[in-house]
């Protein structure tokens, strides 16, 4: 039954759905040069289920390759989703195989783009934060690294 609902949501170009109170419109997909993005917006799932999750639909976890992509990215969540503030949406960006050293999961690349916001990444002083996300910080949006198991929506994408 799982399997017959999420095609219902793959084929439909728009659903809108409150999922506490924050991302409310959800956008199937949307192209970007060499890519289609999938915006899980009613699902929220922890880093690694996030990835599972798109690997599942034949698709991975989003990468960002450059300034252009991300304000491509930046302009869906902020001007078609209801992305308020401490709303998150998983990238595959990590730190997990070295402290400090980015990379993209999906690809193995290193993230080149400085989109960080202010203070970040900071590990949170040490607690462990090896997880990428985009974060809308009371107003200001960006990326942000965070704990692993938190659980948030996410972005696949894939290839044309």
């Amino acid at each position: 039954m799982f399997k017959e609902i999420l095609l219902v949501f793959l084929f439909s170009t728009t659903v809108f759905s409150e999922h506490e109170g924050r991302i409310r419109k959800r956008q199937a997909t949307h192209e970007f040069k060499n890519k289609n993005y999938y915006l899980e917006t009613l699902i929220r799932a922890n880093f690694h289920n996030s990835f599972m999750f798109c690997q599942r639909l034949g698709m991975q976890l989003l990468t960002i390759n450059s300034n252009e992509e991300y304000d491509y990215i930046y302009k869906i969540i902020t001007s078609e989703l209801t992305f308020g503030w401490d709303s998150k949406l998983w990238t595959s960006g990590t730190d997990l195989g070295r402290e400090g050293k980015f990379n993209w999961l999906s690809t193995g690349q290193p993230i080149k783009i400085n989109k960080w916001l202010r203070g970040q990444p900071d590990n949170d002083h040490g607690s462990g934060e090896h997880c990428v996300e985009f974060w809308n910080n009371r107003g200001s949006i960006g990326l942000n690294d965070d704990k692993c198991h938190i659980e948030n929506n996410f972005i696949c994408e894939s290839f044309k």
